[in-house]
């Protein structure tokens, strides 16, 4: 009989041990990838603040040279269509190349304020 108990209490240590091990396993796997796309987004807005850095200084350039401003409304309408092409397609590949089992973390970003925010720093 303690042979049976030994067993049993053997077995469903290892079994906890999984068990447990599984969970901590996806809980850190969670936090990473949380932090992963706080970075991605932060990245995504360091870069458009680059971006309009270097729009300004297009457009200040442009107005020294004494451009026309009809051409400049049209660069100027050109270069916003530009980034919000740009800006659909990187989160539209971020989406494509998330992991699929941790995606639920995308629908906790409220992505209106995201671009707002990204769409703030271009102007």
């Amino acid at each position: 009989m303690e042979l049976w108990l030994a067993a049993s209490l053997f077995f469903g240590g290892a079994f906890s041990y999984a068990i447990i091990a599984k969970l901590v396993y996806i809980g850190q796997g969670y936090n990473f990838v949380k932090k992963i796309t706080d970075d991605v987004i932060m990245l995504l807005i360091s870069t458009s603040q680059d971006v309009a850095f270097i729009k300004s200084l297009k457009y200040d350039t442009m107005k020294e040279m004494e451009i026309q401003d009809e051409q400049l409304e049209l660069i100027k309408k050109i270069d916003e269509a530009s980034f919000n092409a740009w800006k659909d397609m990187t989160y539209i590949k971020m989406v494509e190349v998330y992991p699929k089992q941790y995606v639920s973390i995308l629908n906790q970003y409220d992505w209106s304020k995201v671009t707002q925010s990204v769409d703030k720093l271009y102007k």
